[in-house]
């Protein structure tokens, strides 16, 4: 069936893909990415130049919304990934119905679907990966330096995207090595020029940082900040960042979440032909099991022990998974490795074949189902962009809004940069604004503003001091700000006022009632089916707004409003706040007596305690015991244990 079989392959994916794939941000980088891509900016690092690229190009095109436009860089890259894995998985075999089974599996993966319809840079790198080992494979058996040649410049195109790839270079220089043979002096000296022209589109990082755009990280206009971006010195090349990972324990525990979502989305039945594919290489093709094996240690274990992810809740889980993807193309390769090697089993009986061979589609259609059941409705969906829209109704017209955290910060700049929506608002990340570079972008992009000229720990407040009195300042999270300034809720976000022209309680309460009303809800979109991690976040946002006006009602005395507050909070389900919801809520109802209540939420916020159970949870629990239900014994127990754990907290002086 040859070609026009893999054109089927490639027509149908892109099609279910294309059915499925968002017309809003689903939360991530995504907002970032696309903001950049629609601006002819720089997004976070390292920049990922090619796919900004690409992105602006798409971006002309007259349908949908930016965020559909750009997420044809995954939809159709992701439908070239599952090709090549059809392709190759039926060259291995020399049977086209197992690079479809092959197909089936990496299609139908809840990981690979996800990244499939959303804008994201994980379908590019894929692609490349599997391009680039297709390559090496196709290099070796014909012998064509043809494709050593492309391969070298796929490689370098897949470092001006994604620097993950580097981890894939032990396999591809055992692959030369077993092949060296097919080596000669002039292809070897040849070598860094293949590469140097796919390097060619970092010349896109210094145009665009010269250009206007407000997402301009880095600013990488000379070689001191190109190099900064490029390498992600600020946040650690490779790793997600500098406060978490440097323990043997946390990095072991990156191990063990692998091996618990190989299982959660390859299931029982595809591990299991992974093993039986393992054992088909290490049968008909010695060299290919040890170029698998050794790429897909150093992209999945090797990596994820040195990048040592925090995976402390959905969002930070979300985040490690996506690194999962090169793993499971090339185990997609293996599973219809081992989906042909089970079949050698009955290989005897023709009907018997056949008749085990069409069961076996059930694996795949049935992970596939239930995957495009938990995206059913996400092409219309508006979570994450609803987050935006509710932030920003409530600022002042002609104001600055201080955003700063992924989620509130990518979605806040993508509805107002992307969308064109609130123009005359100038939302400003709020963690860059001491950074070197981004007082210049700001001072182009809005001349009208009064920047500091130094930067350091001090520019925040300079610069609130200097635009204050000329525009309203709202922030998404309370900063540090001068004496005599406060911040007052209102919602999501915070107003600043002087403390002479602090509106009341009263007011504050009306107005905070007025907003909740008004807010969209997170659980009634595409959440409501299924949690999806990264999206998830967005009830974080959400919810600690609620547990942060509830604890301001709950210190000044207002304890049936505090309640109603934190009952919102806890009904929102923000896996990060949940606990301290229940923890504030208990309080509330300890001190309005309702002792069941207070024991029901103080259970709770243990039973949802993400890192470990609060000592003051024990405490609260026990005053509760003694001085509301009256049970000495229980309070003495629970008081005790307030006590050891407590002591294991102290730090011994000797």
């Amino acid at each position: 069936m040859g070609r026009g079989f893999s054109f089927f392959v490639f027509a149908a994916s892109f099609l279910l893909f294309l059915l499925f794939q968002t017309k809003g941000i689903f939360g991530g980088d995504s907002g970032d990415l696309v903001t950049a891509a629609a601006t002819f900016g720089v997004p976070h690092p390292p920049g990922y130049p090619l796919y900004t690229l690409l992105g602006w190009f798409l971006n002309w095109l007259p349908w949908f919304t930016p965020a559909w436009r750009v997420g044809l860089l995954s939809s159709l890259t992701h439908a070239a990934t599952v090709t090549i894995v059809y392709a190759l998985a039926a060259r291995f075999t020399g049977k086209s119905f197992v690079g479809f089974f092959a197909a089936l599996v990496l299609a139908g993966n809840y990981l690979f679907f996800l990244y499939s319809i959303t804008p994201e840079v994980f379908g590019l790198f894929d692609l490349f990966l599997v391009l680039l080992f297709s390559l090496f494979i196709y290099w070796s058996e014909t012998k064509k330096p043809v494709y050593f040649h492309w391969a070298l410049f796929v490689f370098g195109l897949s470092l001006s995207h994604h620097h993950v790839i580097l981890f894939f270079v032990p396999a591809l220089l055992y692959w030369i090595y077993i092949h060296k043979q097919l080596l000669d002096r002039h292809t070897f000296f040849r070598l860094p020029f293949y590469v140097l022209i796919g390097l060619l589109p970092y010349v896109y990082l210094p145009i665009a940082g010269h250009g206007p755009s407000i997402i301009n990280w880095n600013r990488p206009v000379d070689i001191s900040s190109f190099v900064r971006l490029v390498t992600r010195a600020d946040y650690g090349t490779f790793v997600s960042g500098n406060a978490f990972g440097t323990l043997l324990s946390q990095r072991m525990t990156q191990l063990k979440a692998y091996g618990q979502f190989l299982v959660l989305d390859l299931t029982t039945v595809g591990v299991l032909l992974l093993l039986l594919g393992f054992v088909w290489c290490w049968i008909h093709k010695r060299g290919l099991f040890w170029f698998l094996v050794i790429g897909l240690i150093s992209l999945g274990p090797v990596f994820f022990f040195y990048a040592s992810f925090p995976l402390a809740n959905r969002f930070t889980l979300g985040t490690y998974e996506r690194f999962l993807l090169p793993s499971y193309v090339l185990f997609s390769v293996l599973i219809g490795l081992g989906y042909w090697q089970s079949l050698q089993l009955v290989r005897r009986n023709t009907l018997l074949f056949w008749v085990f061979a069409i069961l076996m589609l059930i694996y795949p259609m049935k992970v596939m189902g239930a995957t495009m059941w938990k995206f059913q409705g996400v092409t219309n969906d508006r979570t994450a962009d609803a987050l935006a829209y509710d932030i920003l109704a409530g600022v002042d017209a002609d104001s600055i809004l201080l955003v700063s955290r992924d989620t509130p910060l990518f979605t806040v700049q993508y509805v107002r940069y992307a969308l064109g929506r609130r123009p005359d608002v100038m939302v400003i990340h709020a963690s860059r604004l001491a950074t070197a570079d981004y007082p210049v972008v700001l001072s182009r992009v809005f001349p009208k503003l009064s920047v500091p000229s130094k930067t350091g720990e001090s520019f925040l407040t300079d610069f609130i001091a200097m635009n204050r009195s000329r525009f309203p300042i709202f922030s998404v999270y309370p900063l540090a700000v001068s004496a005599g300034e406060a911040w007052v809720q209102e919602g999501l976000i915070y107003r600043l006022v002087r403390l002479t022209d602090a509106p009341s309680t009263d007011s504050v309460l009306a107005v905070n009632n007025v907003r909740w009303e008004q807010y969209h809800d997170p659980q009634k979109g595409i959440l409501a089916r299924y949690r999806h991690l990264m999206l998830a976040d967005v009830l974080d946002v959400y919810a600690g707004a609620g547990v942060e006006f509830g604890k301001t009602l709950l210190r000044i005395g207002k304890l049936d409003d505090a309640k109603r507050y934190f009952a919102k909070a806890i009904y929102t389900d923000g896996d990060t706040q949940l606990s301290d919801a229940h923890a504030y809520a208990g309080l509330t109802d300890l001190f309005l007596k309702d002792c069941s209540s207070a024991l029901d939420h103080f259970r709770s916020a243990r039973e949802t305690d993400l890192a470990r159970v609060q000592p003051t949870l024990y405490l609260y629990e026990g005053i509760t015991m003694r001085d509301c239900v009256g049970d000495a014994g229980r309070a003495k127990h629970l008081l005790q244990e307030y006590e050891d754990l407590k002591k294991k907290e102290e730090t011994p002086l000797r």
